[in-house]
């Protein structure tokens, strides 16, 4: 069903020209529906999990859910700014509020997840994170920083530009450390198949923001009634969907 409609996403964007009013619409409406998913998968999570708030399961996956909907409330706020407000270009606004405050939980739930399995942790997998991390890290500074010191209108603006790819990184990071754990050590086979997902999730924010903040600060967003890079967040939420599901099944 994912995998259906993420083609059927991709269609959509592929023939917008045929239907740009629609598009206009759908591009602002169909985020807060898959971010909602996402929300509801991840509460279908907690109430496996869930025994007490002293269980490190339990707060995991709380933490997971609070990431998921401070993530829905930012795109119903921008769905809110542009679908009823009016409002064509909401950034910065409130709803980055919400995204950035969404990072908190999330981090906390891949770091705490990971700690507990810190004893399988091994120089060899320090060595894969850090270096996958230090390159996603030079991708992001060599497209980005140049655009934002030379087009960001004001201080603000930059702040929240550099904010969201630094947290993708991080993310990205801490859950690129719990895949290996999960794929090279003797925890092998048990939950590779939902941290695989996860990362790839993460990786899709990292070049749908980097995406973002480049075409926003080069004025190019806005030239289309749907841009395409928005995929990439689509896309996003799908593999987190489908990451909660994953692990449900497989623990």
């Amino acid at each position: 069903l994912c995998f259906g409609l993420a083609c059927g996403l991709a269609l959509l964007y592929l023939f917008q020209g045929y239907y740009p009013q629609f598009m206009g619409f759908f591009s602002n409406f169909f985020p807060p529906v898959i971010s909602g998913a996402a929300v509801v998968a991840s509460v279908f999570a907690l109430r496996k999990y869930w025994e007490n708030l002293g269980s490190r399961l339990s707060r995991v996956w709380l933490s997971f859910m609070m990431g998921m909907i401070f993530w829905f409330l930012g795109e119903l706020g921008w769905a809110f700014y542009t679908l009823v407000l009016n409002v064509k270009k909401p950034y910065p606004s409130v709803a980055d509020a919400f995204w950035l405050i969404g990072y908190v939980p999330l981090f906390i739930a891949l770091y705490v997840y990971v700690k507990t399995f810190q004893p399988a942790v091994s120089k060899r997998m320090l060595r894969i994170a850090g270096g996958m991390t230090f390159l996603v890290s030079l991708m992001i500074i060599f497209a980005l920083i140049p655009p934002i010191m030379a087009m960001a209108e004001d201080p603000l603006t930059e702040v929240v530009e550099l904010a969201y790819p630094t947290l993708d990184v991080l993310l990205f990071a801490i859950a690129l450390l719990g895949l290996l754990i999960f794929t090279v050590s003797r925890l092998k086979g048990k939950m590779e198949t939902a941290w695989l997902l996860i990362n790839a999730g993460i990786f899709m924010n990292v070049v749908g923001d980097v995406l973002f903040s480049y075409t926003t600060l080069a004025g190019t967003y806005w030239n289309l009634s749907a841009h395409p890079l928005e995929l990439f967040f689509h896309g996003g939420y799908i593999l987190f969907l489908l990451a909660f599901y994953t692990h449900m099944k497989e623990l």
